[in-house]
């Protein structure tokens, strides 16, 4: 039975709470408090095992919980860092793809932090450059790639099994997301305050060339065959747009407007079997459907909320939607492109992770 986690962070405290959603019966069938502010989850591959990121602001730490998918309840708490002296928010978390470790980042800080899920302990501190966000693994699980939001931004490669920085590449200013083709062989990474994508050969860790791309780029996403990749570009107080861009060639070959005047497209998922891109608002009410054959829209999918994000199940026929201000999840049947049900769960969902079929 594959099953949605729901991360919710109510914005009106000092807590919040995981939704877990069977997407047969689009029900919540269980809700996992927290005294804190949940922010992100990620779960393991065999889907046994789900973390949480967690800000506790009173006793300025930040956390990581862990719960055991077939009892929904949490097993471990690991404190993973300090925040005190600086604003913080825990920003990113994944597991190797083996499952034997995760790797964590706390934004403002300098380091990520690894985890053994055996244990459910910090086993390591890794120093990179200031202010690390989002990373990803190599399909293989042997390297991280972690981008550092600064003006100068750079992106530090580190070893999984040595727990080192062994190179640190320079990319566009405020770097904010990556990806890394499925070969393993080329890293794209996404620089906000460029308006452009920086690519890096990950055999020789060197910046190979810069893609332009539009007005404040928000999110990217590979197509399973590694063929396009495709950039949010929220473009504030205009119309936003995804550009495509050919990754053998590493240039863009279509541009697509997605919403109205200031909505903020910010979030992209590519259905599992490469036939779709759906993307969300931040500040609009819609979700676009892009056919990534012709990369054409094909479907605008009308919502009664902003969006924090959008998900595709595992096998592909649903899309997951979290809408901000009605505490909802809308579920979208991708053969038709319609909503089907609106799932209650907790105030603002703003992360979600499915378990495996």
């Amino acid at each position: 039975m594959v099953l949605a986690y729901v991360v919710n962070n109510d914005n009106l405290g000092n807590s919040g709470s995981v939704s877990v959603i069977d997407i047969k019966k689009h029900s919540t069938i269980a809700t996992i408090p927290f005294s804190n502010i949940p922010n992100n989850i990620t779960i393991t591959p065999n889907g046994k095992l789900a973390y949480v990121l967690i800000t506790d602001i009173t006793n300025e730490v930040s956390l990581v919980s862990a719960i055991d998918i077939k009892t929904h309840s949490i097993i471990a708490t690991v404190q993973i860092g300090s925040t005190a002296g600086f604003f913080s928010q825990n920003v990113d978390i994944s597991f190797t793809p083996d499952g034997k470790l995760s790797y964590a980042t706390i934004s403002g800080t300098n380091f990520v932090l690894a985890i053994d899920t055996k244990t459910h302990s910090v086993i390591a501190t890794v120093p990179v450059n200031i202010r690390p966000e989002a990373f990803a693994f190599t399909p293989n699980g042997k390297l991280a790639y972690v981008v550092n939001n600064t003006n100068l931004g750079s992106v530090s490669v580190i070893d999984t099994k040595a727990h080192s920085v062994f190179a640190n590449v320079a990319v566009g200013a405020s770097p904010i997301a990556v990806a890394i083709t499925p070969d393993g062989k080329l890293v794209f990474v996404l620089n906000f305050s460029s308006n452009n994508v920086s690519v890096i050969d990950a055999k020789t860790q060197t910046h190979i060339t810069t893609v332009r791309v539009g007005i404040a780029p928000a999110s990217l996403a590979i197509t399973p065959d590694g063929k396009l990749t495709y950039v949010v570009n929220s473009n504030p107080n205009d119309i936003g747009s995804v550009s495509v861009i050919d990754v053998q060639t590493q240039s863009v070959i279509s541009t697509i407007p997605v919403g109205n005047n200031d909505n903020r497209p910010n979030n992209i998922a590519i259905s599992p079997n490469g036939n779709f891109a759906y993307v969300g608002t931040f500040s609009g009410t819609t979700v676009t459907v892009i056919d990534t054959k012709s990369h054409l829209v094909i479907a605008t999918i009308q919502l009664d909320s902003s969006q924090r994000f959008v998900e595709f199940t595992p096998d592909g026929k649903l899309a997951y939607v979290g809408c901000d201000s009605q505490n909802t999840v809308a579920v979208i049947e991708t053969k038709s492109h319609s909503i089907i049900a609106n799932v209650l769960v907790g105030g603002t969902p703003e992360a979600i992770a499915f378990t495996s079929n």
